[in-house]
């Protein structure tokens, strides 16, 4: 399509106010951003998943689920907080989208020494903070002694963290990174260090930081109404123009995430134009609810995106601490009442894969040819809670030394189909069963204090893993552990440490793999399903790259790569206004690149 003049499709794509859709929240006044002029050609490799013609201007209303417990990531890891924290600040490096490379951010350039444990990252003397001041190698450090305080709750940081001594700011532009011991990780991880504004963080309670006034990086948080919406700003100074890696990126002026925790509320939210674009996270809503006549008409596309992002597992994580789970015969006969195959069939319309492991991206299809795949049975449920010494009482409810055996779900969700499945079947063989609804953040409260019996989550997965946060015996106690199920266990332990200096990729897969099956011996979560496939509804307004989500990227890819494309929207707003259709976004997209 025709490209317009920057300055002119700004001022078409954006209105006076922004909050047009939502009458009732306070509108506050959004002009389009204005770039300030760079000098010099932008440097550096390109991404080959982004579109460098991408427009600018625009905003992208997102559908934010629960409003979560904090913004900053570092204190409430979630992946919603993890966006918001990503786009305001950054690392030394990051990993090419496609190849296993580093690319400099903040860094320049970068040297290892001849035994892998010290790396010296020269800072980039353009990289400067939202307030003017320049970015040097103390923020480094500033960050490093943040996340290291123990009275900080950032223990699931430290684990990586403490691998290396204390950085050195050898000058204002020059970081000394020294490991305390080998591991293969080491430069990814060195060069992993963020900037953090020691001007404006210094003396303050980190944990009490929820929100950031000074960050380096494309966004800045202008407006936050807890549990309505987040609202971002493009910054129009952004130092990381001049990197050649970010051109045809962060195209929109506005990102507003709004919150509803109601996934079918949501979608009825998107019908009527609150949200520009809606991840489809439920295989119900997507088999049932998405036959739109928008969909028909082109106004709206409805499409599966495939590509090779990498997999974590979900599943009901079961709190080993507690005395009652703490025999794994008693975890088992948990997974043996969970009917998956019945809810994948009549709730999921076999949308999903029944897992059986818990690093699934490391088989054809994410699942395990070496163990099985549980299925329901009651009678093993039965008999595995008999031999750990349950009968049951007159009532018919197991007991054990006259205490009962009970579980209470902490859940932070509205759909409780699954739950209630799940409760009758763990009912029908004398096990009380409940549930503890909550907000969102009331249960990441409870998860950091390990406050729950047995909790639903779903855990991503990169393209590096690093099984030692959630695994290692060492961090089963330390508050806000992602160890959530408190496992402890020589024999991981020890693959843990094996892995940390294996010489190879293959080696590394290989203890993965290990570790996987004994995993699936300690039974410490229920495991679930997992899809194949992104699931996106959106308005047919957009410009898109190539590859719509990246190699490797999730849904959240479309606030870095997409942007409004000026003559899209109008196309769209005069074909609904018209009741004509329009050429319709194809029905699923695989990704087919490098």
């Amino acid at each position: 399509m025709k490209r317009l003049p920057f300055l002119l499709t700004a001022l078409l794509l954006l209105t006076t106010t922004f909050f047009m859709h939502c009458g009732e929240e306070k509108e506050i006044q959004l002009d389009p951003v204005k770039d300030t002029p760079m000098s010099g050609l932008p440097i550096g490799p390109a991404d080959p998943m982004a579109d460098p013609t991408a427009e600018k201007g625009g905003v992208n209303n997102v559908w934010g689920a629960s409003y979560p417990k904090s913004l900053n990531y570092w204190l409430d890891t979630n992946t919603l907080s993890g966006e918001i924290t990503g786009f305001q600040f950054e690392p030394l490096i990051v990993m090419h989208t496609v190849k296993q490379e580093p690319v400099g951010i903040l860094a320049e350039s970068w040297e290892t020494s001849a035994d892998g444990k010290e790396f010296t990252f020269k800072i980039r003397k353009e990289a400067k903070w939202s307030d003017g001041e320049p970015i040097t190698a103390k923020d480094f450090v500033f960050y490093y002694d943040t996340i290291m305080n123990p009275k900080h709750n950032t223990a699931v940081f430290r684990v990586s963290l403490e691998r290396f001594e204390r950085p050195v700011a050898l000058d204002d532009h020059t970081l000394k990174v020294v490991a305390k011991e080998k591991h293969w990780q080491n430069f990814w991880e060195a060069g992993g260090l963020i900037a953090l504004p020691e001007h404006k963080l210094k003396g303050k309670n980190f944990n009490d930081v929820n929100e950031f006034d000074v960050v380096s990086g494309p966004y800045e948080v202008i407006q936050n109404k807890v549990n309505r919406f987040v609202l971002l700003k493009r910054r129009g100074d952004y130092w990381g123009r001049i990197l050649k890696f970010n051109s045809g990126k962060y195209n929109f002026d506005y990102i507003r995430y709004r919150f509803i925790e109601d996934r079918n509320k949501a979608l009825e939210a998107f019908k009527k134009g609150e949200f520009d674009y809606f991840p489809v996270h439920t295989a119900s809503i997507w088999a049932i609810k998405t036959h739109l006549e928008e969909v028909q008409k082109g106004w709206m596309a409805r499409q599966k995106i495939y590509n090779r992002i990498p997999r974590g597992f979900q599943g009901f994580v079961i709190n080993l601490r507690r005395d009652k789970f703490q025999d794994v015969r008693v975890r088992k006969a948990l997974a043996y009442l969970l009917n998956r195959s019945l809810m994948n069939k009549k709730l999921m319309y076999e949308e999903y894969v029944l897992l059986n492991s818990y690093f699934p991206d490391l088989y054809e299809g994410y699942v395990n040819p070496e163990v099985p795949v549980i299925e329901y049975n009651p009678e093993k449920a039965r008999k595995l809670l008999a031999e750990a010494g349950y009968t049951p009482n007159e009532k018919g409810i197991m007991q054990k030394d006259g205490n009962v055996l009970a579980v209470r779900f902490l859940q932070s969700g509205s759909d409780l189909r699954h739950l209630n499945i799940y409760l009758q079947d763990l009912k029908s063989v004398g096990i009380e069963a409940t549930i503890d609804q909550v907000s969102l953040s009331t249960a990441r409260k409870r998860l950091d204090e390990f406050d729950f019996d047995l909790y639903w989550i779903n855990w991503g997965a990169g393209r590096q893993k690093n099984p030692e946060p959630m695994w290692h015996s060492r961090t089963a106690e330390e508050k806000g552990s992602i160890n959530l199920p408190g496992v402890k266990d020589a024999k991981l332990d020890a693959l843990i440490e094996s892995f940390k200096t294996a010489p190879d990729a293959g080696t590394r897969t290989n203890l993965l793999k290990q570790m996987d099956r004994r995993l699936y011996e300690l039974h410490p979560y229920v495991l679930l399903w997992q899809a194949d496939s992104h699931r996106m509804l959106y308005w047919n307004q957009y410009g898109i790259p190539r590859y719509p989500l990246g190699k490797y990227g999730s849904d959240d890819s479309v606030n870095t790569y997409w942007w409004i494309d000026a003559d899209q929207k109008k196309l769209l707003e005069e074909s609904r206004k018209n009741n004509e259709a329009m050429k319709k976004a194809p029905a699923t997209v695989q990704y087919d690149g490098p």
